[in-house]
């Protein structure tokens, strides 16, 4: 891609945009913005496109904001942007600021070098800076000057107001309930099958399941702030050293992940005893999401990673076998093994993250196991597992709620999200149906 030549770094003011003067440094403020509102304000277009401009100063027209990629990898992919004059395809990442391209370790990760535009809420020392990982210059954005509503009412509405309905929502009375569900289920099946796929393509860059589906555990562990900080915490620890204690395991971790613990760290910032280098270089403290629920707290969930990668913990020796044993057994069981009562002080994986953990992880991975064995018997059994496993309450499901479906497990809780991700957000009525089923007319015009 061409290496742009250097500008100053930029931050325009679009002629009507509204937003708040920033109490503080605006990447202060940043810091504060859930990344997951900066990627719905994008997806949705809620920011005045009409000025637009890199940090050095290149024009931008957006030609498709793309799709948001619920997997590991850039945020957005699909996209379309005109730079400069020049037409680009490919990915959108998004962050609250410039340094965590760097922190996140996307610029030496060859999995983001399509990354064709770099999107932030606020600009810092490091906008305007950024390289991909074959050395390419970074095309970035700053989209807070451009927001066509204030910070606040964004959070308000990203925290507060339901999202809204399908477009056909008042109508779903009027389909029969069995062919909704129905659609819902294969849904289901549908996301899960896409999320293995994604996981075959690591698997064949690195083949190794183990590996895998330790980096997937600590992935879901970190929730959306911290799942890609946690995804490469897992990437740096070294599974080959020999067994250690829950505890020391617990302290490598917290010394690769570069936070601050002054109950465990000396002065220079290195827990005692401890040496970073033997498990990879320690990530840079930005990496990390701050805030939010206790529980959800980094270093809370590195000591509950710390439980399972200690000697004998479950993701320590052999784990994909050992968890395809116990779901054979029977799914209470099974589902105990991912949440093991920490030695170290903290808390116990609560129950509903532990489900979040076999839905999101190991799931997924036990099914690419399965295919990989070709064994039928074993792939039925992980798609029971996933519909006996309970629905999840969240901003998904609410949407739904107006049509009148509730899920009835966690298949159908997968289900909805894919019909919100893959059908409802894109507008592709004419290959759901239910919109086939209201609007029978759609039929004579798929799109190929």
């Amino acid at each position: 891609m061409p290496d742009p030549p250097p500008r100053p770094a930029q931050t325009p003011r679009a002629a009507g945009a509204v937003h708040e003067p920033p109490v503080g440094g605006a990447a202060e403020v940043a810091a504060r913005v859930p990344e997951a509102l900066i990627q719905d304000a994008w997806v949705r277009g809620l920011f005045d496109a009409r000025a637009l401009r890199t940090t050095d100063g290149e024009v931008v027209r957006v030609i498709d904001r793309g799709r948001l990629n619920r997997d590991s990898g850039p945020d957005v992919a699909g996209a379309r942007v005109e730079i400069g004059g020049l037409v680009w395809a490919g990915d959108v990442e998004i962050h609250r600021t410039s340094a965590e391209w760097e922190s996140h370790g996307h610029d030496a990760d060859p999995a983001y070098r399509r990354v064709v535009l770099h999107v932030v809420l606020a600009a810092d020392r490091r906008t305007g800076t950024l390289r991909r990982s074959d050395g390419s210059a970074l095309p970035e954005l700053v989209l807070l000057p451009h927001l066509d509503r204030s910070l606040r009412s964004l959070l308000r509405a990203f925290y507060v107001e339901p999202r809204e309905a399908p477009h056909c929502a008042a109508r779903w009375p009027d389909v029969d309930a069995g062919v909704v569900r129905a659609w819902v289920r294969a849904l289901g099946v549908q996301r899960l099958r896409e999320r293995t796929r994604a996981l075959g393509r690591a698997y064949g860059h690195r083949p190794d399941l183990d590996r895998l589906l330790v980096a997937r555990v600590f992935r879901a562990l970190g929730y959306a702030a911290n799942a890609d900080a946690m995804e490469e915490l897992a990437r740096r620890f070294a599974l080959s050293a020999p067994p250690e204690s829950e505890v020391e395991v617990r302290d490598r971790l917290l010394a690769l992940s570069g936070l601050d613990a002054p109950d465990l760290f000396d002065a220079g910032g290195a827990a005692a005893g401890v040496e970073p280098a033997l498990g990879g270089a320690a990530m840079r403290p930005e990496a990390w999401r701050r805030g939010g629920r206790p529980a959800n707290a980094p270093r809370t969930r590195i000591v509950q990673a710390a439980a399972l990668l200690g000697r004998g913990g479950l993701l320590r020796d052999e784990p994909v076998a050992r968890l395809a044993e116990a779901l054979g057994r029977g799914l209470d069981g099974a589902l105990d093994l991912v949440r093991p009562a920490p030695a170290a002080r903290g808390p116990r994986l609560g129950a509903d993250r532990a489900r979040t953990v076999w839905v999101d992880a190991v799931l997924p991975v036990l099914l690419l196991d399965a295919e990989q064995r070709e064994s039928p018997a074993a792939e039925d059994a992980v798609a029971q597992a996933l519909d006996a496993l309970p629905a999840a309450s969240d901003r998904v499901a609410r949407r739904f709620r107006d049509a009148g479906f509730r899920p009835g497990g966690a298949l159908e809780s997968q289900g909805l999200h894919q019909l919100a991700r893959a059908y409802c957000d894109e507008g592709r009525c004419a290959r759901c149906a239910v919109g086939l089923a209201l609007y029978p007319g759609l039929a004579g015009g798929v799109e190929g």
